[in-house]
C-alpha cells in the first residue's frame, strides 16, 4: 500500500460487493471485553486494496490493530477486491471503519454513503507516475495519439483521476487521442507495460520505486513520461452513519496518534501533520473539481 494517499484508490459502478467479503483475514484484538465485563462488539475495519507485497499486507494489519487499540474492541481486517467496494461495504453496514482513497471519500461524502472522522492534508508530492518503455514510440505525453494506456481502476485517486487530469491537461482525450483500459491494481498496470500489452500505464508516485525494487520494472527500461499534480487532501478515515458515538469518539480520540507514530503507516499514507476532524465537505471541493475537469461526475459512480 505504498500507493496509498499519495494513494489509495481502484473500482465501481455495481458493486454490490459480491465476494468482497471473503477477503477478511483474522481478528485483531480477539480477547477485547467491554467495560462492564461482557465481551466487545467487534468492528469490521476495511481498507482499499494495494499490492501483494507482504510488507504491505502487515502494514494494513498493523492499521487494524491500532483501530482496536484506539476503540478497545475486535476487530477484522476486510479488504475488497476494488475501491468503491470499501465505500459500498461502509454504506450497506458490512464494514464499520474504513480508509478511503481521496476520490472514493470525495464520492461517499457526496452521495451520503459514510461519515468521515479524519482527513489528513494535502501532499506537496506528484500523485502519480506515468511511465513508457524507452524503446517504445511514447516518449512524452505529445506521443500519445493513437496508443494505448493502463490505468488502475475508475476509483482509483493516482491509477486514474489524477493521470487522466495530467493527460487533459496536455490536451488529450481518452478514447479520442488515446485508448485506455483498466489493469485492475497497480501491479497489473506496471506489468501490462513492462511486457508490451500497451504503451504507458500510471501508477502512484510511491509504488515506482518499489516496483523497481521488486524487479517488475528496471529503471534503465522506463521512461516517465508525466508526474501529475499533487493530491489536493489526504487520506480520510471514515465510519458508517449509524456507528455510535462512543467508538467515533475513540477513534478521533485516539487513531490519529497511533498512525502518526508509526513511520511505516505514516509514509505508506502520506500522513503529515494532524488531521481535520469531522470535516465539512467543502474539504473535497478540491477533488470534485478534478473530476468534473475530465469529464466524471463523482455522483454517478455508485
Amino acid at each position: 500500500m505504498h500507493a496509498r494517499a499519495g494513494i489509495i484508490a481502484t473500482s465501481l459502478i455495481g458493486l454490490v460487493l459480491t465476494g468482497a467479503l471473503a477477503g477478511c483475514s483474522g481478528s485483531a484484538n480477539a480477547g477485547a471485553t467491554a467495560a462492564d465485563g461482557s465481551k466487545a462488539k467487534e468492528l469490521v475495519f476495511a481498507t482499499p486494496p494495494g499490492t501483494d507485497d507482504p510488507e504491505e499486507q502487515s502494514i494494513m494489519e498493523s492499521l487494524s490493530s491500532m483501530v482496536g487499540e484506539a476503540t478497545g474492541q475486535p476487530v477484522k481486517n476486510l479488504q475488497p477486491a476494488d475501491y468503491l467496494g470499501v465505500v459500498e461495504a461502509v454504506r450497506n453496514g458490512s464494514v464499520d471503519v474504513a480508509v478511503l482513497s481521496q476520490f472514493s471519500a470525495a464520492l461517499a461524502y457526496k452521495t451520503e454513503s459514510v461519515d468521515p472522522l479524519l482527513v489528513w492534508g494535502a501532499s506537496t508530492e506528484p500523485a502519480a507516475f506515468c511511465l513508457a518503455r524507452k524503446d517504445g514510440d511514447v516518449q512524452s505525453p505529445a506521443d500519445l495519439k493513437g496508443h494505448q494506456v493502463a490505468f488502475v481502476d475508475p476509483g482509483s485517486t493516482t491509477g486514474y483521476f489524477m493521470p487522466k487530469s495530467f493527460f487533459k491537461k496536455a490536451g488529450l482525450t481518452d478514447g479520442t487521442d488515446y485508448k485506455s483500459i483498466f489493469a485492475g491494481s497497480h501491479d497489473s498496470a506496471v506489468l501490462a507495460l513492462a511486457n508490451g500489452s500497451v504503451d504507458v500505464a500510471c501508477t502512484a508516485r510511491q509504488l515506482y520505486p518499489t516496483f523497481l525494487e521488486k524487479g517488475i520494472l528496471k529503471e534503465s527500461d522506463i521512461t516517465i513520461i508525466g508526474k501529475t499534480d499533487p493530491i489536493p487532501v489526504g487520506i480520510s478515515v471514515v465510519v458508517r452513519k449509524d456507528l455510535d458515538a462512543e467508538t467515533r469518539d475513540a477513534l478521533k480520540a485516539k487513531l490519529p496518534a497511533l498512525m502518526l507514530g508509526d513511520e511505516k503507516i505514516s509514509k505508506t499514507l502520506g500522513l503529515k501533520g494532524e488531521p481535520a476532524v469531522d470535516p465539512e465537505f467543502s474539504t473535497y471541493t478540491p477533488l470534485v473539481d478534478v473530476a468534473e475537469s475530465i469529464g466524471v461526475n463523482l455522483q454517478d459512480l455508485r
